[in-house]
């Protein structure tokens, strides 16, 4: 599962035309215009389904699958998650996949400070929840100039000096 992103979820059926309505969770809803086809797991498989058509109707969007059209066929796909895999979405710099942050181990000056537990979105912007070696919790919001450098295929995050103000060394 960690290959895949969740990208909406389907929310109800739309019985006269046989469209889905997507409740969208990634904000570049043009990547998922694009694409041909979405996974399902159901029941721990996976599963490919082909996209017939994308639109957009009063600000919500709708998704039409190809040999899926009627009532009882749709209802396998309610409160379902749609995936799609990590290496189709294009990010942009500076924007990460939270499941790439944690587990993160966090450093200031070579200095080892802890491991990324949570992301947590609050109002503001994300709050990395780091577990320190003390047992401790940290949070740091996820503001690049408190980040020296973030490579999430080595799960390594480097903090800058200016968050040293956020954390206790001792």
């Amino acid at each position: 599962m960690n290959d895949f992103v969740t990208i909406a979820v389907v929310t109800s059926i739309s019985r006269k035309d046989g469209f889905l309505k997507l409740k969208i969770f990634y904000e570049d809803v043009q990547q998922i215009l694009k694409q041909d086809y979405v996974f399902f797991d159901f029941f721990g498989n996976i599963r490919k389904i082909f996209i017939d058509e994308v639109i957009s109707r009063s600000g919500s969007y709708f998704i039409k699958f190809k040999n899926f059209s009627e009532e009882r066929e749709l209802k396998i796909f309610l409160n379902k998650e749609v995936l799609i895999p990590k290496n189709k979405i294009v990010l942009d710099k500076g924007t990460y996949f939270i499941s790439d942050l944690i587990g993160s181990e966090v450093y200031y000056k070579k200095k080892y400070i802890g491991k990324v537990e949570n992301v947590l979105d609050v109002p503001m912007n994300y709050v990395l929840e780091i577990i320190q070696k003390n047992n401790k919790t940290l949070m740091i919001p996820f503001v690049l100039k408190f980040f020296e450098s973030i490579k999430p295929e080595k799960k390594v995050i480097y903090l800058s000096r200016e968050s040293k103000f956020l954390y206790d060394e001792n």
